[in-house]
C-alpha cells in the first residue's frame, strides 16, 4: 500500500468512525427527549391509578440535566443538531424553572405597599425526642428562639410539639403567649410525656376564622387553615404536612453500603421502591382533598408547608395549575429544602393564589437544626382589576 493509499485509508475510517459516532449520540439525544416528554406526560397521572408514572416523573430531573449536556455537546461542535436539545429546554423552561429558579435580580417590594411575611416551618418536634439525655437541650432551645424571633407575620409549622409542663419545650408560650401572637395549634395525638404533637399556625395578626382539612384516616398528616384579617383585608393561609416519604437516613446509608453485595441490594432498593410508592399514592388522594377545599376559598391564599414530594410528582404539578410557587417566582438557586443524605431536595413550598404576588423568598440554611430548612416570602397584595 503507497503512503497515498494509506491516506485515503485511515480517512475512510476516520470519516466511518465520524458519522457512527454522530448517530450514536443523535440516538442517545432522541432518547434524553423522549424521556423528558415521557416524564411531563407522567406528572399528569394520579399515582393511584398508574403508580409507575409516579417514579417515571421523579427521574425527569436527570432527563432535564442530560438535555442540556446534549446543548452543549453540540453547541461546542457547531453541530446543526444543537436544535434538538435547545428546543427541548425552550419547549420545557417551565419545567427547568422548577429546577433552579434565576431570580437573581429580584424586584424591590414597592414603598408603601401591604407586605405580608410567611414563614413555614417543619420543626422535627424541636428535636425533643432526641433530648432524653439533655443532650439536645441547648439545640432546642436555639431552634424554639429562632421561630419565636423571626419577623415574619404568620408561622406555619408544622410537626409542632409543645409541652405544657417543660420550660424549654412549652413552645405555646414560648412562641405565642410571650410575644402576643395569635395562634390555632391542631393536635394530632398526645404522646407519653403528655406533650402535644400537631401542626401550629401563629399570626401577629387577628384569625377570624380556622379549620382542619383531614386526610381520609390519616392522623399525622392533614392540613389547617386560619383566615388572616391583615390591615383590613383577609387572606386565607393554609398550613400542610402531607404523608411522609416515609424513608429513614438510615434506610439511605443501608442501600449505600449494600453496593456489590447484589442481595442485600436488591432487599434493600425494594424496601425504598416501597415505601416511595405508598408515599406516591397516599399524596395523591392527599393533594386532591387538599385543592378542592382552596378552590372554595372566598379569600386569596398562600398555601404553606411540608408537601414531602419534589417539583417533578403529580402532587406538586396539581398544585402548581391552579396556584403560583413563591420558589420559582421569587427564589434563586435549587432551594433545596431536605437537610439529610439526600441533596438538592425542594419538599418544602408556599404556594400563593391570584390577588397575592411574592417577593423575597429565602430558604433559611442557617437554621440546620431541624431535617428541613425553614422557607420564608413576602407576599404583596395586589388592587383589585375594575
Amino acid at each position: 500500500m503507497t503512503v497515498y493509499e494509506h491516506s485515503l485509508y485511515v480517512c475512510f475510517v476516520a470519516g466511518t468512525f465520524k458519522k457512527i459516532r454522530r448517530r450514536v449520540w443523535l440516538i442517545l439525544n432522541v432518547g434524553i427527549v423522549l424521556w423528558v416528554l415521557v416524564g411531563v406526560v407522567c406528572l399528569q397521572v394520579p399515582p393511584y391509578s398508574f403508580w409507575p408514572a409516579a417514579f417515571i416523573a421523579f427521574s425527569l430531573p436527570g432527563a432535564l440535566v442530560l438535555n442540556v449536556l446534549f446543548l452543549l455537546y453540540w453547541a461546542l461542535r457547531r453541530s446543526w443538531l444543537v436544535v434538538l436539545p435547545l428546543a427541548t429546554v425552550f419547549f420545557g423552561w417551565n419545567y427547568y424553572n422548577r429546577l433552579v429558579a434565576l431570580n437573581f435580580n429580584a424586584e424591590e417590594v414597592p414603598q408603601e405597599a401591604k407586605v405580608l411575611q410567611v414563614l413555614s416551618f417543619n420543626t422535627h418536634i424541636f428535636n425533643a425526642y432526641a433530648d432524653k439525655d439533655g443532650s439536645e437541650r441547648q439545640a432546642s432551645t436555639d431552634m424554639i428562639e429562632w421561630v419565636a424571633t423571626h419577623p415574619a407575620d404568620v408561622y406555619c409549622l408544622q410537626e409542632f410539639y409543645s409541652n405544657r409542663g417543660s420550660n424549654v419545650y412549652n413552645t405555646v408560650n414560648r412562641i405565642g403567649n410571650r410575644y402576643n401572637k395569635h395562634r390555632f395549634f391542631s393536635v394530632s395525638y398526645v404522646d407519653g410525656e403528655k406533650a402535644d404533637v400537631g401542626m401550629a399556625i401563629f399570626s401577629k395578626h387577628p384569625i377570624l376564622d380556622k379549620g382542619v382539612i383531614r386526610f381520609g384516616e390519616s392522623n399525622h398528616n392533614r392540613a389547617i387553615w386560619a383566615d388572616v384579617n391583615y390591615k383590613g383585608d383577609t387572606i386565607r393561609i393554609y398550613g400542610v404536612h402531607l404523608q411522609s416519604m416515609s424513608i429513614k437516613s438510615q434506610d439511605i446509608e443501608n442501600t449505600y453500603s449494600s453496593i456489590g453485595n447484589e442481595e442485600n441490594f436488591k432487599k434493600e432498593s425494594r424496601n425504598l421502591a416501597r415505601r416511595l410508592r405508598r408515599g406516591f399514592i397516599a399524596r395523591g388522594y392527599q393533594v386532591e382533598i387538599l385543592l378542592e377545599h382552596i378552590k372554595s376559598s372566598p379569600y386569596p391564599v398562600i398555601v404553606s408547608g411540608d408537601f414531602n414530594d419534589i417539583p417533578f410528582s403529580y402532587t406538586y404539578n396539581e398544585m402548581a395549575k391552579e396556584l403560583k410557587n413563591a420558589f420559582v417566582n421569587a427564589g434563586a438557586g435549587v432551594g433545596a429544602t431536605y437537610n439529610g443524605p439526600l441533596p438538592f431536595l425542594r419538599i418544602d413550598n408556599q404556594f400563593y393564589s391570584e390577588g397575592l404576588k411574592a417577593y423575597d423568598f429565602k430558604t433559611h440554611q442557617e437554621m440546620g437544626l431541624s431535617d428541613h430548612y425553614p422557607i420564608s416570602a413576602k407576599y404583596v397584595l395586589q388592587p383589585k382589576a375594575e
